[in-house]
């Protein structure tokens, strides 16, 4: 292939590194406003007053107050209708917006917001989901049928009617009890992940005007510009013609800017002041705004003395915070990839969406999975302790394999997880003999404390110092959203250029180039000569969302088939033209030729003479890719997924065990890409996931005192710089072509993260000897408390916290 297959530059890099792209805060509208927001102080409140009249009465001060919210649905969400444009009853979190003003200057707006005067009654608060599951804990939600109404429409989820638990989800295969009776050995664990923040560079921003016709007009960094459009129709109640949403480049998403974030606001501010209105969050405003679910993992599993896998159970609870947002999906979505990428015959898997008075939750990078990743990924290396068997090769004689049946029903396909494996692995040095020392291998005649510490012992008497090694290694599976659809335009000009109209959103991952690639290959184009459009609502067809890394196989998809028909076309015309069949042809840089007689040719120029009389014009191909599937709510089953993610990761860690402090050496990642289209893309996509789960792994957290975040802000919060990246990373493909994929292609985007934090997990249990941390992020007290556990003593360091 000539471009397919090829690391090109990207199409925008110039622009980017220039300065030049123009994101959703650069924008500007004449006679636009700012907005600015007044949030609660308190987790858990009745709002008894809320009175703006001394701001509305500043010049040139529009306020917004749930008085303003007569004649529309003032509630939104993307599976429930539970969080109001602005406070109505009550608030239910620290951050939760009460009123919101907009104004000609920024300053003007932040004056009027200390003019809103606000009496609340303090009500009791839950911060612990596992609190908030038990009965008689604060209720956060009053549940009414108009809530409960999904927006997407089917049976997406199983949504509880009482209670703090928003949704569960249940599945199942085999008979759990007698697995665990069969086995030889049965592993308990419990698990635990904080929230944490996405740390996108470019924060959320909104502008919304309303036409004199009635239009409203959102120019929005959102990843899902077709469903922020369904919503805000209902919102307003107008037909979704009359909603416009245009999307710029994106400065990156991960999942927090899905579905309508600050759309809603700032299109009723729009609205009331009859001007446009801009809204761009801070970012100690991103914090409050949404966050990735915090997650407690009960593991259950048994297990023959041979490693083979017979019996896992396991109950996921997700902190979804005060509204729902995409939580109960989040937990679905994760609940049948909780038992891993394992042939496991009984499993019994449990999984629930949980309110609390925190921060919002929604979409992250992987959607759920590297939280139960974290949990199986970790206990599978104790079982491979405990039973005295390499840790790569447990993993390889109980993965899945090319057609074997998941625990949904669907039979899988496109498998290239044990070639993942063996990648990581062999980069990091797994299987060789300097690792024998500190093998991750332990008789289960020997597992003791005394065992413990005497092979702690002898690791240190290796070292010149305080500093220990040791290397982990895991795997994940991990579905793409199944009962989705992407559409798709290609035009071809008669000077042999052509676009492609697509609602795909480029947040940084480059689909612009890729779905580029595509068009190019298949229509026999130079690269340069296609563009891309950004997605335009009232222009682009409809796309489900940039989401679920489905950009490449969705919209690819459709991009592919719109440009064969286009092709289909070329050929038609030039073989007859030529006198040839049109099977006898071939393109190749804009010129159709006879194979085997390349002087027989045309130029598209010449294509469009004949097909039009004249060399003007254009040829269209159109396509919506749809894939089915979806799993019962009730039951679990059904097909979960349009494709399965492979991948695996594996860490090399120094351990200082008078500090805690862990330090990643070398870190390698493979991904099954299915087909890489752009190779090196695929590889800064892995470089990302990595750096993105060694912070979750080693510091990230968002910490609260009461229900109030102390480290909402990048000054406070641990993200990872370029010291703390490894000395050495390797990013790997694998390549096993889906059939439903362009010229093959899966995607790579979230793939790469979940197995980052157990393989660095594992590590540190490996460089300590077998001391397991099973609570995340791996922070340097964590380390020196598990130590003296082992120990029997207590670390001067901890400063006397007790072992």
């Amino acid at each position: 292939m000539a471009v397919v297959g090829v690391s090109v530059p990207r199409l925008d890099g110039l622009d980017k590194v220039r300065g030049a792209t123009r994101y959703t805060a650069d924008l500007e509208l004449p006679g636009m406003l700012y907005a600015r927001v007044l949030r609660s102080t308190y987790p858990h409140a009745r709002l008894l007053r809320v009175d703006a009249s001394r701001a509305a009465r500043l010049p040139g001060v529009v306020v917004l107050t749930r008085d303003d919210l007569q004649g529309m649905d003032p509630c939104y969400g993307p599976v429930v209708r539970d969080q109001p444009i602005v406070a109505l009853d009550k608030v239910r979190y620290v951050g939760d917006v009460v009123a919101a003003v907009a104004a000609e200057e920024r300053d003007l707006a932040e004056e009027a917001l200390d003019l809103v005067q606000v009496e609340y009654e303090p009500l009791p608060a839950v911060f612990d989901p596992l609190e908030a599951m038990r009965p008689g804990a604060p209720l956060i939600h009053e549940r009414t049928l108009a809530m409960d109404a999904a927006i997407l429409p089917g049976p997406i989820v199983h949504l509880e009617r009482s209670g703090n638990t928003r949704s569960s989800h249940h599945v199942e295969q085999g008979d759990v009890e007698a697995g665990f009776a069969e086995a030889d050995e049965i592993f308990e664990d419990t698990y635990t992940l904080p929230i944490i923040q996405h740390g996108h560079l470019e924060p959320h921003a909104a502008l919304a005007t309303w036409e004199a016709s009635g239009k409203l007009v959102v120019y929005s960094s959102t990843q899902s510009p077709s469903q922020v459009r369904t919503q805000l129709a209902e919102l307003f109640r107008l037909p979704e013609s009359q909603v416009r949403i245009i999307v710029p480049c994106l400065g990156a998403g991960y999942g927090a800017k899905l579905y309508c974030k600050l759309e809603p606001l700032a299109a009723a501010l729009a609205r009331k002041a009859r001007r446009p209105v801009q809204w761009a969050l801070t970012r100690e405003e991103v914090f409050l705004t949404i966050v990735r679910h915090a997650a407690v993992v009960r593991l259950k599993t048994g297990v023959k003395r041979d490693g083979t896998l017979l019996a896992r159970q396991i109950e996921v609870v997700y902190d979804t915070g005060a509204y729902a947002d995409c939580g109960p999906r989040v937990a679905k979505n994760s609940c049948h990839s909780s038992a891993g990428p394992y042939r496991i015959p009984h499993q019994r898997l449990t999984s629930y969406c949980v309110y609390t008075n925190k921060p919002p939750a929604g979409a992250f990078r992987g959607f759920g999975v590297p939280q139960v990743c974290w949990a199986y990924e970790s206990q599978m290396d104790d079982i491979a302790r405990r039973l005295g068997i390499d840790p790569l090769e447990l993993r390889l004689k109980n993965l899945l394999r090319e057609g074997d049946q998941f625990v949904t029903g669907e039979q899988l396909t496109s498998i290239g997880g044990s070639r993942c494996l063996e990648q990581v692995a062999e980069t990091i040095g797994l299987r060789s003999a300097e690792n024998e020392s500190a093998d991750l291998r332990l008789q289960s005649a020997d597992w003791s404390q005394s065992a413990l510490c005497n092979l702690k012992s002898q690791i240190n008497r290796t070292q010149h110092s305080a500093l220990v090694r040791g290397k982990g290694l895991a795997c994940m599976i991990k579905s793409s959203t199944a009962a989705t659809n992407s559409a798709a335009s290609v035009r071809l000009n008669a000077d042999g250029s052509a676009q492609l109209l697509t609602s795909a959103v480029e947040i940084g991952q480059g689909c612009g180039t890729t779905l580029a690639q595509i068009v190019a290959e298949t229509l026999g184009l130079p690269l340069e000569r296609v563009s891309v459009s950004l997605p335009d609502t009232d222009v682009t067809p409809y796309d489900f969302g940039t989401m679920s890394s489905r950009t490449i196989f969705s919209n690819g998809h459709a991009a592919r088939q719109a440009a064969l028909q286009v092709r289909t076309q070329v050929l038609d015309v030039a073989a007859q033209a030529l006198e040839a069949a049109p099977q006898d042809l071939e393109i190749a840089d804009g010129v159709v030729r006879v194979q085997g007689a390349p002087e027989r040719c045309l130029t598209f120029a010449q294509v469009f003479q004949a097909r039009f009389g004249t060399a003007v014009g254009s040829l269209f191909g159109n396509d919506d890719f749809q894939t089915r599937g979806g799993v019962d709510p009730e039951t679990g089953k059904g097909k979960a997924a349009a494709f399965w993610f492979w991948s695996a990761a594996a860490a090399e860690v120094e351990v200082d065990t008078e500090t805690g402090k862990v330090r990643v050496l070398k870190a390698a990642i493979s991904v099954d890409a299915g087909k890489a289209i752009n190779p090196r893309q695929c590889a800064l996509q892995n470089e990302g996931s990595m750096l993105t789960a060694l912070g979750s792994a080693l510091f990230e957290e968002l910490v609260f005192d009461n229900g109030q975040p102390i480290n909402a802000s990048f000054l406070d919060y641990m993200l990872p710089s370029l010291e703390d990246c490894p000395d050495s990373f390797q990013p790997w493909l694998v390549e096993t072509p889906h059939p439903d994929g362009p010229f093959g292609a899966k995607g790579v985007g979230e793939a790469g993260l979940g197995p980052v934090a157990p393989a660095i997990g594992n590590a540190v249990a490996n460089a300590l000897g077998g001391v397991r941390i099973r609570d995340l992020p791996l922070r340097p007290d964590r380390v020196l408390s598990a130590e003296c556990r082992v120990e029997g003593t207590q670390h001067p360091a901890l400063g006397g916290l007790p072992p």
